[in-house]
């Protein structure tokens, strides 16, 4: 008998010891991490209807297809991304039953050897205990769904994450495209500044102009030398910020496909409480902040359940008083005080939620009535005003410094111009994202509706 008992405890421990995982050390070394995120390539998603472009081969592309492209690669949303695979963890754990205990009280054996100065191996054997631990009513239950809604909670912060890089993608890709527009627009107006400057030059060696007006034709072209160096270096860090959110080197150099008419989008012309009732049922942060919430709501289930005393059956009966935890009382108190917190963080941001569909949808307007401003009168009125000065200079009625004066001036409309397109196209995207419109592109989402 006792050999048979050895044997046994000794093929618990065997099955113990082979069901436990193998410690595997993972350091992490800089260099290779940087050669990794170098590693990355731009690849267009499988459902990105791409434009060819001309140049080095690389395809034309928008921001739908780019937000498809850095769910997958973007640093920060793979960090988000891997607290699931924690909260799933979890969940496991949650779902485990309590241990049974194995143990050996030696003083049946003890008390044997004092008593009667002899032992036997009944005495010994009498020393061996195995308990099992009871759950609770409902303990298991409200643990589980606590850790199922954890889970749930942590997908919903990842499609916050890829929300929120969804909007910056767009707003990158418009800041991309406008500083693209200014570029061009600076090197035109500086080539021109040169040959007039020449102009100037020949007309002075020749005895038509004076060295003043030579001057200022001369400090007109390092204005304009200027202010393209300022639009290239604007172009260059718009183009490091997109590639940032795309999880792509700073030097890489993407081919863009043409600017989307996102002002024409249907949700765009109601009114903002409207877009606000959709915002309060189609946000991720939203979502994720009542996940939290339903989590905390089965805590206080665990911990009305964990109220009861804790019971142990086996070659004996435990029972654990929760007398110095005053019967769970306070820890209840603790679950009830952390629904509430939540429930009011819930309220809180449905408020800035609102408020931020109200000051979205502000500005989107003064973006629309400044485009609208500029096309309507004050473009065409520069290009009217120049093309009068242009004859006014035929006849001798102006000179030419003041031709390039008027020159200058409709540069700055047209650069005003494209500016404010930018900028609505900036106002259009946040306000669909605020109020839900704009989430990343998956297959139940390839993007806003027109």
């Amino acid at each position: 008998m006792k050999h048979q008992t050895t044997r046994a405890i000794a093929a618990w421990a065997c099955v113990a010891l082979t069901s436990c995982a193998t410690y595997r050390p993972a350091p992490i070394e800089p260099l290779s991490v940087l050669d990794g995120l170098n590693a990355i390539v731009w690849t267009p998603p499988p459902n990105a209807q791409a434009v060819t472009a001309n140049q080095g081969g690389l395809s034309a592309i928008g921001p739908r297809e780019l937000a498809a492209f850095a769910v997958s690669t973007n640093p920060q949303l793979a960090a988000v991304r891997a607290e699931v695979g924690v909260r799933k963890a979890l969940l496991i754990e949650a779902g485990l039953l309590p241990d049974p205990t194995l143990g050996w009280d030696a003083m049946d054996l003890l008390a044997s050897q004092l008593v009667d100065g002899t032992s036997s191996s009944v005495d010994a054997l009498a020393g061996i205990s195995l308990m099992f631990p009871l759950l609770r009513p409902g303990e298991r239950d409200a643990r589980s769904e606590a850790a199922e809604w954890r889970v749930e909670q942590a997908r919903r912060q990842v499609a916050a994450a890829e929300w929120s890089l969804t909007l910056n993608i767009h707003l990158a890709v418009e800041e991309v495209q406008a500083a693209q527009g200014l570029l061009a627009q600076t090197q035109a107006l500086a080539e021109f500044a040169a040959s007039t400057s020449d102009y100037f030059k020949r007309a002075r060696d020749a005895g038509t102009a004076t060295a003043i007006q030579a001057n200022l034709a001369r400090g007109e072209v390092q204005v304009m030398r200027l202010d393209a160096m300022r639009a290239a270096t604007r172009l260059q860090q718009a183009r490091q910020a997109l590639n940032d959110l795309l999880g792509l080197p700073p030097s890489f150099e993407l081919t863009l496909g043409p600017v989307e008419t996102v002002w024409k989008h249907k949700a765009l012309h109601t009114n903002a409480a409207e877009l606000t009732a959709h915002a309060v049922s189609a946000r991720p942060d939203l979502a994720a902040l009542l996940a939290s919430y339903q989590a905390a709501e089965n805590d206080v289930r665990l911990a009305v359940a964990q109220q009861s005393p804790l019971i142990a059956l086996g070659t004996g009966f435990n029972l654990t008083l929760p007398l110095f935890s005053k019967a769970g009382r306070p820890k209840v108190q603790t679950a009830l005080a952390r629904r509430e917190q939540l429930s009011q963080a819930f309220t809180a941001s449905v408020h800035a939620t609102r408020q931020e569909v109200a000051a979205a949808h502000t500005l989107w307007q003064l973006a629309e009535h400044e485009v609208e401003l500029v096309e309507s009168e004050l473009l065409p009125n520069a290009e009217a005003t120049l093309e009068l000065a242009s004859e006014a200079f035929e006849a001798g009625e102006i000179t030419l410094l003041e031709t390039l004066a008027l020159q200058r001036a409709l540069a700055q409309a047209r650069t005003l111009h494209t500016e404010a397109q930018a900028e609505r196209s900036k106002r259009a995207w946040s306000l669909l994202a605020a109020s839900g419109w704009l989430l990343a592109p998956t297959t139940e989402n390839p993007g806003p509706s027109q």
